[in-house]
């Protein structure tokens, strides 16, 4: 198949395009494992070819080791071209591990190209939104995490992470050949573990006062000889750090990297963004503890009083508003500010940050769902939790032992003997030869997770602005002259600023209401009329009024157009009534 950087081809027959429902059967998808970066771009790939008119795929740079990133465009070209409408934006993958985002993604692209001409909602959400949709925002390291036995949090740069001077000197290492990497647990009366009372194979921490039992280690060697093990492994730059938003040196926050937008992933995403200046609501897709994440990311100070600024309290309402509706979709789940969960000297502030520079300097509400819990699979009493206990019943019961591995000595080179053995957090397929994470495992509780989370996803979307010229009427005047009355609404739910942040920031672009009279002239008022912006929730339309006359002797066409950066473009037309012109007496 072709790699195309713009896929832009309409399916067409006798000149018109092809509806939905009678394009292609497309690719079939099944959420049996965690997709790997070429499965996705295969997938991608076959969307488009079966979904050419809805479809479009970007290739809007490289990675670090050269993969394409690739962000796929929905919307209809029979409606109009993707920027002319509202945007929004949905991402995975940013943190390498965090695979469950991808998959909501390919969820989320799913949903849209196969109910698209079936279900009156999503129908109509392509018609007349634009989704842009990127599973694997850092495919390098996504395919690091899938088919390797490390960790791997963000990028593959090599990085240093223990700061002593060398890049990827200590990682960890599979030293039984399992296919893993677990703990080492070592003999040690001084050690801060003792075996479970419950299951000899679980620990607990030493309580105060009680003789330890254990001391643990992540399976490796100490390679660089300090006395650590696995401290420095491959990469360690986190593309979370690395935005605009406040950003910070490594010495403030670490993997930051060298200045914002080092790193090709970040950079690419932000040029994409501010070539799409549609995009009207971010959701940067994690994976830990169920809940999502808003901004604020940290304290805002003005940059020429240094004062510290308060968050508008209309954009907190927005927040509120979409993240009660989070809670509502998925199981009461929680909706908090990054900043202030933690204490001094940071105070919960988290520097360079996708969303808080999405919010801060684009202007847009921006998310981050945390996706991801033992919980909905094992909470066996129901108590909204699940322990180890839970987890290992789980794992005996219905897993077939495949998450926990059972502790084997081994006579390690530098610690003498140990065992191995623990938690495993992503399961390997031979057949595959990739991991797919245990928060993913296949069945219906995690394909209701995936339901859920594309829900909220186009829910949002929905709730861009939407301007729209609703009605163009002309009174005569006098003989070829008319006076043009038209109203201009938002019809969204968002304003056309979006945020009150992007006013401050002198981002938000007011709509402006142009007219054109073929044959014919503009006699009183500008051409093009700023009218600033538009409230949402269906606030009472504008009214713009402009006197034409007609020009060559025959009735003037009249084209009255709305453009507005993030609630669209859109336009109604009026022909003047060719009747002969009868003063009133």
């Amino acid at each position: 198949m072709n790699r195309w950087p713009h896929i832009t081809v309409a399916l067409t027959i006798a000149g018109l395009l092809i509806p939905s429902s009678a394009q292609a059967q497309g690719p079939d998808l099944r959420f049996d494992h965690n997709h790997t970066f070429s499965e996705v771009v295969d997938y991608l790939e076959a969307v488009v070819e079966a979904y050419p008119s809805i479809t479009k795929l970007h290739n809007i740079g490289k990675s670090y080791q050269g993969r394409d990133l690739l962000v796929l465009e929905i919307t209809s070209q029979a409606t109009g071209d993707g920027l002319t409408k509202p945007g929004f934006w949905i991402d995975g993958n940013l943190h390498a591990s965090e695979v469950m985002g991808a998959e909501v993604c390919l969820k989320n692209i799913d949903t849209l190209v196969k109910e698209y001409g079936n279900d009156p909602f999503i129908t109509d959400l392509v018609d007349t939104r634009t989704i842009y949709i990127m599973p694997k925002l850092n495919p390098d390291g996504s395919d690091h995490y899938l088919t390797k036995p490390d960790g791997m949090r963000s990028s593959v740069r090599p990085h240093d992470s223990d700061r002593d001077g060398a890049l990827d000197e200590d990682p960890p290492e599979d030293l039984d050949g399992d296919g893993y990497i677990l703990q080492m647990r070592v003999r040690d009366e001084l050690g801060t573990m003792k075996t479970s009372s419950e299951d000899p194979r679980l620990m607990t921490r030493v309580g105060v006062g009680e003789k330890g039992e254990w001391r643990t280690y992540s399976e490796g060697i100490d390679n660089d000889g300090d006395g650590r093990f696995n401290e420095d492994g491959t990469g360690g730059l986190d593309i979370n750090r690395n935005w605009p938003g406040q950003w910070q040196q490594e010495y403030v926050q670490n993997g930051s990297g060298r200045y914002p937008l080092s790193e090709p992933e970040t950079r690419a995403v932000a040029e994409f963004l501010f070539a799409h200046r549609n995009v009207t609501g971010i959701v940067n897709h994690h994976m830990a503890g169920n809940f999502v994440y808003r901004p604020p990311t940290a304290l805002h100070f003005d940059p020429v009083t240094g004062e510290e600024q308060p968050q508008s309290q209309a954009d907190l309402a927005i927040f509120n508003f979409f993240g009660e509706k989070y809670s509502e979709l998925i199981n009461g789940q929680n909706v908090t500010p990054v900043f202030g969960r933690g204490g001094p000297p940071r105070y919960g502030a988290i520097w360079g940050v996708m969303i808080g520079w999405g919010y801060d300097h684009y202007g847009v509400p921006s998310w981050v769902p945390e996706m991801g819990s033992y919980a909905p699979f094992c909470d066996y009493d129901g108590d909204g939790n699940a322990s180890e206990m839970e987890r290992l019943r789980w794992n005996d019961e219905e897993l077939d032992g495949k998450i926990f591995v059972d502790w084997k000595p081994f006579d390690h080179p530098q610690l003498g003997p140990v065992e191995i053995g623990g938690w495993v957090s992503k399961v390997y397929d031979p057949d595959r030869g990739s991991y797919t994470n245990v928060m993913t495992t296949p069945g219906p509780v995690f394909e209701e997770f995936l339901d859920e989370h594309t829900a909220w996803n186009n829910w949002m979307a929905s709730m861009s602005p939407l301007v729209r010229v609703t009605d163009v009427t002309a009174e005569r005047v006098e003989a070829g002259i008319y006076k043009v009355t038209a109203k201009v609404q938002n019809q969204g739910y968002l304003p056309t600023n979006v945020t009150d942040q992007a006013i401050f920031n002198r981002t938000a672009k007011p709509v402006k209401v142009s007219i054109t009279v073929r044959p014919g002239e503009v006699v009183f008022g500008d051409e093009t009329v700023d009218i600033g912006h538009l409230q949402g929730n269906r606030s009472l339309p504008v009214t713009v009024e402009w006197m034409v006359r007609s020009g060559g002797g025959g009735p003037p066409r009249v084209m009255v157009t709305a453009v507005s950066e993030k609630g669209g473009t859109h336009q109604k037309a009026w022909v003047a009534d060719p009747r002969p012109f009868v003063p009133r007496a």
